[in-house]
């Protein structure tokens, strides 16, 4: 028998000796190798095996939320890796004292311990959020967090509280209800049912104190949507609400006098004939590219862009001081009846009707009213100028010009009121986003039936029992953020003679709000821009890195990032390095045998 392996085999039986007699003399020792156990070991890589594949499921059938609420941020979970740091350390502890030969395998467990370790800090104190800045704006000291929480306003005290609640993952039900004390008071919320499509309906309803009103059905077949809309003119000044950001409605004291717009233009744009032009010349020429699908755009100075014709039609282009629409298409153009038709659904023809006008402002297309008592008067607008007006009673209908939008008068009411009813809507499909919120209700010592109200995310609701009132708020928390952030400017570069962006460029300047230091960054695609940034922050990870996540194209004043931060940066990266230093020592440096 060779001698070094004989002075081997003596080392592992003295080993084997010592730790039986450790163990059989000292409780704290038995402790120690029970802790280091394989089976222990065994029990819990099975347990977090199991509980990663569950919440894999969980976010491919649910969301990533109902995985965190359950499983990767639960309380048994992070207990539960916490033991099995201890397993890890505890195994190391049963092989002492160390030899050169437990190097590896030291290193490798100590480095699976700071990696999980990194990974209970980043899960306990880091967070991601989101943030939407705008240029014209103040800096904001906050930022929306990835955490839904209720706000409740106390009745006698008449403070905020803050409290946790995630009605996605919770799920109350009138079984399982989730209750909540209000501070200072005797007062309870409780929480039965939730809802992840939230439906707001806003009715106009007569009232003795209200102000004139309008209620407005706008309906588009082409597109199977159907929007009530109430208007309450308030003040002397007039009432607006937004169309999806393409249009606006108005409700007015008066009418303002009709404008001709003799300073427009009309072009009718072909494939392979001149165009057919009318009205004040612009200087701009608007050229249709075979088959009709791009028109390009030549401005007074002679610089030209491409668009698709589709993306253009009844959408408004700022071009230098004009605005172009494409009104009309015809794929195979013809006149019949002295008014222009297609032959055809084939692209043998094509043409557009453009509309060249100097800007006014607001170049959208608006609707502007006054009620009357049996009805509305009405003019529609572009850009400033009329191009059309009417009356119209209760049940009527008239088109509005923008695609195939259709407005009905449904009431109207010299002293009315706009009242809001939320209700549950139909199950989205997967992959849609609705409005979600719960069902809640007042509870005192006094009166448990109180009605029930929709909490929607966003909003503050007020609940009652019929003799308190608490207003509750349901939605993401807004972080505080110890420096203030503002947007210096935003810019969207396209890619040569298209519109197709090629980079979002945010310059962004941070103020801490400690010391009242000034630092610029540029957030840039896959580029982020962080604060402090200091080398010392960035290594380790105690750092804001913000990312490009959203933009506005019609207001290049505004963009939305993307907000990371996370101090257990710093362990998972020394914990991933110590591991692969581990692994080759035990695999590649192995020590020399030693001689008798």
């Amino acid at each position: 028998m060779p001698s070094g392996w004989r002075v081997a085999v003596l080392t592992a039986l003295e080993r084997r000796r010592l730790v039986e007699a450790r163990q059989k003399n000292s409780a704290l020792w038995r402790l120690i190798h029970w802790l280091g156990s394989l089976q222990l070991a065994l029990i819990l890589l099975g347990t977090i095996a199991i509980a990663c594949a569950a919440a894999t499921v969980a976010e491919s059938e649910f969301s990533t939320k109902v995985a965190q609420v359950y499983i990767y941020k639960a309380p048994w979970f992070l207990v539960w890796l916490g033991v099995l740091c201890i397993n890890l350390f505890a195994v190391t502890i049963t092989r002492w004292p160390w030899e050169k030969k437990h190097t590896g395998f030291i290193v490798t467990h100590y480095g699976i311990i700071t990696l999980l370790l990194g990974a209970i800090v980043g899960l306990q104190t880091g967070f991601e959020g989101n943030v939407t800045l705008h240029k014209d704006k103040p800096p904001v000291r906050k930022i929306t967090i990835n955490r839904s929480i209720i706000q409740v306003e106390s009745p006698n005290d008449t403070a905020l509280y803050v409290m946790p609640f995630d009605a996605s993952s919770a799920r109350p039900s009138e079984k399982r209800p989730r209750i909540f004390d209000v501070p200072a008071s005797d007062l309870k919320i409780v929480a039965d049912a939730a809802s992840e499509n939230l439906l707001k309906e806003e009715k106009l309803v007569p009232s003795e104190s209200g102000s004139p009103g309008v209620m407005l059905r706008l309906t588009s077949p082409r597109m199977g949507q159907t929007i009530n809309m109430p208007l309450i003119l308030e003040g002397a000044g007039p009432t607006e609400k937004d169309f999806f950001g393409l249009a606006k409605i108005l409700l007015q004291t008066e009418l303002p006098p009709p404008s001709s717009g003799k300073d427009s233009e009309t072009q009718i744009v072909f494939e392979r004939f001149a165009p057919v032009v009318q009205g004040a010349s612009s200087g701009v020429r608007v050229l249709l590219s075979e088959g009709g699908k791009k028109v390009t755009v030549v401005s007074p100075d002679a610089t030209s862009a491409t668009y698709l014709r589709s993306d253009l039609m009844k959408s408004p282009l700022q071009v230098g001081e004009t605005t172009i629409t494409v009104e009309e298409y015809w794929p195979d153009f013809e006149m019949s009846g002295g008014r222009p038709v297609s032959k055809s659904d084939l692209p043998n023809n094509p043409a557009v009707l453009v509309r060249i006008q100097a800007a006014r402002g607001d170049s959208r297309p608006s609707l502007v009213m006054v009620a009357d008592p049996d009805g509305i008067r009405y003019q529609l607008q572009r850009g400033g100028i009329t191009q059309a007006a009417g009356k119209a009673k209760a049940g009527d209908t008239f088109s509005l010009g923008w695609a195939d939008w259709q407005a009905e008068v449904v009431a109207t009411h010299t002293k009315a009121a706009v009242v809001t009813e939320v209700k549950p809507g139909p199950v989205l499909p997967a992959g849609e986003n609705g409005l979600p919120g719960f069902r809640a209700r007042l509870v005192s010592p006094a009166i448990t039936d109180a009605p029930k109200r929709w909490v929607p995310s966003g909003e503050i609701t007020s609940l009652t029992d019929g003799r308190n009132v608490v207003r509750i708020g349901y939605g993401l928390e807004l972080r505080p953020i110890p420096f203030s952030l503002k947007l210096v400017d935003f810019q969207v570069p396209r890619y040569e003679g298209t519109e197709t962006p090629s980079n979002f460029i945010a310059t962004l300047e941070f103020k801490d709000n400690a010391t009242g230091e000034v630092k610029t960054g540029t957030a840039r695609m896959n580029h982020p821009a962080s604060f402090p940034g200091t080398l010392f922050a960035n290594v380790t990870g105690i750092n804001y890195k913000f990312s490009q996540a959203e933009w506005n194209p019609r207001d290049l004043g505004e963009t939305t990032l993307q907000v990371l931060y996370d101090p257990g940066w710093i362990l998972k990266w020394s914990g991933s390095l110590a591991i692969c230093i581990g692994i080759a020592i035990m695999f590649y440096i192995k020590p020399k045998s030693g001689k008798s």
